[in-house]
C-alpha cells in the first residue's frame, strides 16, 4: 500500500494520453510523412526507368526493316521501341487493374463452433 501524500521526485510519472502511445496528431505526421517518403521514391525509380529508356531508344535510332501483316515499312527504330513500350503498358495496366477479384475458395464460416466443418 502507498502512503498517502506527494510522491518522491524519482518517482513522479508524465502525463501520458489515454492510448498509453503517441498522440493521433504525432501518428497523423508520422504517417504522412511516410507516405511522402514512399511517393518520392516511387517518383525516383519511375525517373531513373525513363532516363534509362530513353538513352536506350536514342542510342538505337538507325531504320530497320518491320514486317506489318500486310505490308512493309522501314521505319526509325526508335518509334518501333517507342510503340512496343507505348502498348507494352497499355497491357500492364489492363492486366493489372484492379476490378472484380475471384475467389476459389468458400469464405470461412464463423459460427463459433471452435472447430472444422469438414
Amino acid at each position: 500500500m502507498r502512503p498517502e501524500g506527494p510522491e518522491p521526485p524519482g518517482d513522479q510519472r508524465e502525463p501520458t494520453t489515454p492510448t498509453g502511445s503517441a498522440g493521433p496528431a504525432a501518428r497523423g505526421v508520422q504517417d504522412i510523412d511516410r507516405l511522402r517518403r514512399a511517393r518520392l521514391t516511387k517518383v525516383l525509380i519511375a525517373l531513373g526507368i525513363v532516363v534509362i529508356l530513353l538513352i536506350f531508344i536514342t542510342s538505337n535510332s538507325q531504320g530497320v526493316k518491320v514486317h506489318f501483316v500486310f505490308f512493309t515499312r522501314r521505319p526509325p527504330l526508335i518509334w518501333v521501341m517507342f510503340a512496343c513500350a507505348v502498348l507494352g503498358g497499355i497491357v500492364g495496366y489492363l492486366i493489372g487493374k484492379p476490378g472484380k477479384q475471384i475467389t476459389l475458395r468458400r469464405p470461412k464460416r464463423n459460427d463459433g463452433s471452435g472447430g472444422s466443418s469438414d
